[in-house]
């Protein structure tokens, strides 16, 4: 290993909010010093960012389906500094200020904690003109939405209906799916009507002021090109999807394209998981610094109330992210 040697630490305690039991509230507490282990780099997290997925795990809805590991620390994303390596990478050096996701097969070394330990292949190099919290609000978030944008293949010039627009992915897909040439329709709450048109939206469907169907069908009786579901669910989305023409394309990021329904009136569909790698969020980083993006609106708390972050992205009506500030 190299950095700060580990019987320098392996006594030390570092504050991390855990918990004891899915579905209940969760506490800071005192927790080893992680260390880093085949593959890994340790980062002393600066921010943390927050997903819904990470909603998922606390409240339980992934205990059949992944390996967790209590006391269990949430969070998939950070935003930090490289404290320790493992001796086989050769990526990253002590003092490389990175952001990424933890790339772990299973649950519970999160990054609600002031050390993380990470694969060094789902990290990549902080850019200088990026604050920690704008970093740590790119990784599952920009990586899922760069992925949709792409499965929904050539923009330029298409209707793509955007569901769930303002929340964390949808704040990047719209402003992707703009600079390629789409014409994006965000649905999303009145109050959020503003903030869509700033991300690049061209109209905006408040979706608690009537029938997001209807109101699709009314502006566009021709039909649209393609669906880009980042909140919606199986049965609202195959029935949004009657408005898109053979030819067209769907993609969800939360599962709810159905390929075989779909399909069959000559529909793409697409599920996407947003597998972070270094390759993309380098894309991304690079997009911050040249403008063609921007950061999404960031709510930030402390972690010391990193319960009550937890509990307004349980919410499901977040705009842009949510993170959590650690050092």
């Amino acid at each position: 290993m190299t950095g700060v040697p580990s019987t320098d630490k392996e006594d030390m305690q570092v504050k991390a909010f855990a918990i004891e039991e899915l579905g209940r509230p969760g506490s800071l507490r005192d927790l080893p010093v992680p260390e880093p282990g085949q593959g890994q780099v340790r980062i002393r997290v600066a921010t943390a960012g927050l997903n819904p997925f990470d909603n998922a795990v606390v409240q339980g809805y992934l205990k059949d389906r992944m390996e967790h590991r209590f006391p269990l620390v949430p969070g998939m994303d950070a935003s930090g500094t490289v404290d320790e390596v493992d001796e086989g990478v050769e990526a990253w050096a002590v003092g490389d200020e990175v952001f990424g996701s933890v790339g772990k097969m299973y649950l519970g070394e999160g990054t609600l904690a002031e050390y993380v330990t990470m694969s060094a292949g789902t990290v990549a190099r902080k850019p200088s003109s990026l604050d920690h919290a704008a970093a740590a609000a790119i990784p599952v978030a920009g990586v899922t939405a760069l992925m949709m944008a792409d499965a929904l293949g050539h923009s330029e010039g298409k209707t793509v209906v955007a569901v769930g627009a303002t929340g964390g992915v949808g704040s990047y897909f719209v402003q992707v799916a703009a600079r390629r040439g789409a014409q994006v329709v965000a649905v999303c709450r009145g109050e959020n009507a503003d903030y869509a048109r700033r991300l690049g939206a061209a109209e905006v469907i408040d979706y608690t002021a009537g029938d997001v169907v209807e109101a699709v069908r009314s502006r566009h009786p021709d039909g649209i090109d393609a669906i880009a579901d980042m909140h919606g669910n199986q049965k609202s989305i195959t029935r949004l999807a009657e408005q898109v023409r053979s030819g067209g394309h769907v993609a969800s990021a939360v599962g709810a394209a159905d390929a075989e329904a779909l399909g069959g009136r000559g529909i793409e569909a697409t599920n996407v998981m947003g597998m972070v790698q270094k390759a993309t969020l380098d894309t991304l980083a690079a997009m911050l610094e040249r403008g063609e993006i921007t950061s999404p609106d960031i709510r930030s708390f402390p972690l010391v109330d990193a319960g009550e972050a937890l509990a307004a992205l349980a919410t499901g009506h977040v705009r842009g992210k949510i993170t959590v500030m650690v050092a």
